[in-house]
């Protein structure tokens, strides 16, 4: 009795094993794609043998070989020479010609190229494999929730352009005695050291930089700050823990730093001299002119916002697997274009890591298709008016408008870019105006980022 309870005992625990083996397995098998099909296809052998030999007399026509003219070639040396090749060329195009049969009675949607293999056993039958597209079904979003945005552009905002454009044509010149304050140009020599000894990168003479606009670390400012020229001083800073040099982040270093010359700076006035130093014929017409340009601006990082919201909330709605074969070319085209950018020549594109490429590439492949989708069972387009309208927008910015519309309009490939993002915007409304959507106002600065933080 106690035997037989060992023996069930020892069976259940191999044939539990034996299953977790199996499991395993079965994980680490790749998973099936749900777009690839496969049909085969049987090749006629006397067409076959009708179109070689039509093959190798067409062949022979043109056929060069010593000692004969082109096209009195005997037929022998022509199949010896040229069979294998026009038996290929004939086996391809009967394929082709096969599949493309096949796949139009199934009617079946091919993504990208089949592959085909010879069945075993099977004169003249092949297996060809490829992807089909995925059905899409069109979203519901009326459980989507975005947003709507605006944001004012005030005289204020105007004012802090002048003021900028003000600073930008600054002229310094030296005051006695002066203590280096903010806007202040200051020319120093220094000489940083860690643990008494000089580091690479760590000395200047005559080096001027303007207080107040970060250009410096924030504690030699403050050192410098208050100086007058013919001061020197020594002070402490600890490097940030992100700063560029990675020998020196995080790490402490003593600065000597000696004021060679404060210059305070002279703002020009804004007056109709300074307006027309811009190109601009009164003031009144440069806060227009400034104002509408801060207005287009707003207007497009608004549509650019606006447009992220809604593609990351159609992704999230693409419930579609895409074709391997897409999604391999879009890596390709990716990793190609990361590897330009970087000026890494050297480099080839199986260097770029698949982790960097896959998760973007597999996002811009569904919102491709999704939107595509869209498109097309909504009928969404854009009229060659709404096209020239973008264009004169664009060219609004320039000294001459009319000039920059007609260069636009005479290159196809600016006109087409055009068209492709009044259709992406026209998308982006489509898929407001079956949302949910609440307006919100942006603040300017918040709108504009750092660059309105460091204006």
């Amino acid at each position: 009795m106690t035997e037989n309870v060992e023996a069930g005992k020892a069976e259940e625990a191999l044939k539990t094993e034996q299953a977790a083996q199996a499991a395993e397995v079965k994980a680490q098998e790749p998973a099936k794609n749900p777009l690839e099909k496969s049909i085969e296809i049987t090749i006629d052998q006397d067409k076959f043998k009708a179109d070689v030999k039509a093959e190798l007399k067409r062949i022979g026509k043109k056929a060069k070989m010593p000692g004969f003219r082109p096209g009195h070639v005997p037929a022998a040396m022509i199949e010896a020479s040229y069979g294998l090749e026009a038996n290929n060329r004939v086996l391809n195009n009967l394929i082709d010609e096969g599949f493309r049969k096949a796949v139009e009675e199934a009617k079946l949607h091919v993504a990208g190229q089949a592959s085909a293999e010879p069945v075993e056993g099977e004169a003249m039958k092949f297996k060809l494999t490829f992807e089909v597209f995925p059905e899409i079904n069109t979203p519901d979003f009326s459980g989507v929730e975005l947003k709507r945005y605006n944001c004012p552009v005030t005289d204020a905002e105007v004012q802090k352009t002048i003021d900028i454009i003000v600073k930008q044509r600054a002229v310094y010149e030296v005051e006695e005695g002066r203590k280096a304050g903010a806007e202040d140009k200051v020319t120093v020599n220094f000489e940083g050291s860690r643990e008494g000894k000089p580091f690479e990168g760590g000395s200047a003479e005559g080096f001027q930089f303007i207080l107040a606009q970060g250009r410096m670390l924030p504690e030699f400012e403050a050192a410098v700050t208050g100086m007058t020229a013919g001061e020197s001083k020594t002070f402490d800073l600890t490097f940030p823990s992100n700063y560029g040099n990675a020998e020196l982040a995080g790490k402490p270093a003593t600065f000597k730093v000696e004021c060679v010359k404060v210059e305070k700076p002279v703002y020009p006035a804004v007056d109709e001299a300074f307006a027309k130093s811009l190109g601009i014929d009164t003031v009144e017409q440069m806060k227009a002119d400034i104002k509408a340009n801060l207005e287009r601006e707003v207007k497009n990082r608004l549509e650019l916002r606006t447009q992220n919201e809604v593609m990351d909330a159609l992704y999230k709605l693409c419930d579609f697997p895409v074709p391997q074969a897409f999604l391999k070319d879009q890596m390709r085209v990716m990793a190609e274009n990361m590897l330009r950018a970087s000026g890494l020549k050297d480099k080839t594109i199986d260097d770029v890591p698949r982790e960097l490429l896959e998760e973007p590439a597999n996002r811009q492949l569904h919102l491709s298709m999704m939107s595509g989708h869209l498109i097309e069972a909504n009928k969404i387009s854009v009229s060659q008016s709404e096209i020239e309208a973008r264009v004169r927008e664009a060219a609004s910015a320039y000294q001459e408008p009319e000039e920059m519309v007609k260069w636009i309009m005479k290159d196809q490939n600016q006109v087409r870019a055009v068209a492709e993002r009044a259709l992406e915007a026209k998308l982006v409304e489509f898929i407001l105006g079956k949302a949910k959507t609440t307006e919100e106002t942006l603040a300017f600065d918040q709108l504009m980022g750092n660059e309105a933080a460091q204006a």
